[in-house]
C-alpha cells in the first residue's frame, strides 16, 4: 500500500485543520519545501499537497509553495485544492504535479472531468470523494451534495475515473482512527477502483488496517506531525 504524507498549505504555511474547520488550525513550519524535503529524505517518494485556500477561493493560490515543492524532484506528488480549470491543471502538469485531485468540479460538471480524463489520461487525475455525515461534501467542504459516496463513485467510474481519494471529515485532524466500515464498503462495490484513505489516522495499526480492507494507499497527516507515526515507520511500510 502507498504511503501519502499530507502537506496542507494556508497562507504559505504547512498546517493541519479539524474536521475541515479553517478556524482550528496548526500550524507546523513556514516552508511547506522544507518539510517536502525532509519526507523525501526518510525515503517517502508520494505526497498529497492542498492547497486549503485554493479550495475555498475555487482556483490556487498558493502557487509560490507549489512550485517550490513540485522543483524538489524525486517525489510523485498529487496536488488538489480548487482546481476547476483546464489553465490550473496544465500549470501543475508543466511544473512536475504527477496527479491532481479533482473534489468540486466532479461533483457539480462530471463531463468537464471526463473531457480532461481523455485528454491527460485517467493515471493523472485522482477524484475526491469528501464525506460528511454519509453524504459527499464539496467547495472546500462547506456544502454537502445531493450523493451518496457510492452513487458519486459510481457516476465518476462511468467517465474513466479510476482513482479516488475518500476522506471522512467528521474524522480528519481527529486522531480517532479511520472510517474502516466506509472504505471496505467503497472496496467490497469497486473492487477495480484505487481507493486512497484520508482522515483519522492515528497509529501505525490504523495503516495496517487499511491495507487490510484492501485500500489501494493512505493519506498521513496529523498523527505523522504529532509524533504519532515516524517517517520511518512510515518508509519502512511503503516498502514493506
Amino acid at each position: 500500500m502507498l504511503i501519502y504524507p499530507a502537506i496542507d498549505i494556508y497562507q504559505g504555511n504547512c498546517v493541519r485543520l479539524r474536521q475541515g474547520d479553517f478556524a482550528s488550525q496548526n500550524v507546523y513550519s513556514d516552508s511547506p519545501s522544507t518539510v517536502a524535503q525532509s519526507f523525501r529524505d526518510a525515503g517517502l517518494t508520494s505526497l498529497h499537497v492542498v492547497d486549503l485556500e485554493g479550495a475555498k477561493a475555487g482556483h490556487i493560490i498558493n502557487w509560490g509553495a507549489l512550485d517550490s515543492i513540485l522543483e524538489i524532484g524525486s517525489l510523485q506528488v498529487q496536488v488538489g485544492g480548487g482546481i476547476r480549470t483546464l489553465q490550473d491543471i496544465s500549470r501543475l502538469f508543466d511544473a512536475g504535479a504527477a496527479r491532481v485531485v479533482i473534489g468540486s468540479l466532479a461533483v457539480e460538471s462530471p463531463h468537464i472531468v471526463q473531457d480532461w480524463i481523455r485528454e491527460f489520461g485517467t493515471e493523472r487525475f485522482v477524484i475526491a470523494v469528501d464525506v460528511r455525515g454519509g453524504a459527499v461534501a464539496h467547495k472546500g467542504w462547506l456544502e454537502r451534495a445531493r450523493l451518496t459516496p457510492s452513487a458519486f463513485v459510481d457516476a465518476m467510474a462511468r467517465v474513466g475515473a479510476v482513482s479516488f481519494l475518500c476522506t471522512d471529515i467528521n474524522l480528519d485532524g481527529m486522531l480517532e482512527g479511520p472510517n474502516l466500515e466506509l472504505y471496505r464498503s467503497l472496496v467490497t462495490e469497486f473492487p477495480s477502483i484505487q481507493l486512497i484513505a484520508s482522515g483519522g489516522v492515528s497509529q501505525m495499526t490504523d495503516i495496517e488496517d487499511l491495507a487490510g480492507v484492501g485500500c489501494y494507499a493512505a493519506v498521513v497527516g496529523k498523527a505523522l506531525y504529532e509524533g504519532k507515526v515516524t517517517t520511518d515507520q512510515l518508509s519502512r511500510f511503503a516498502r514493506a
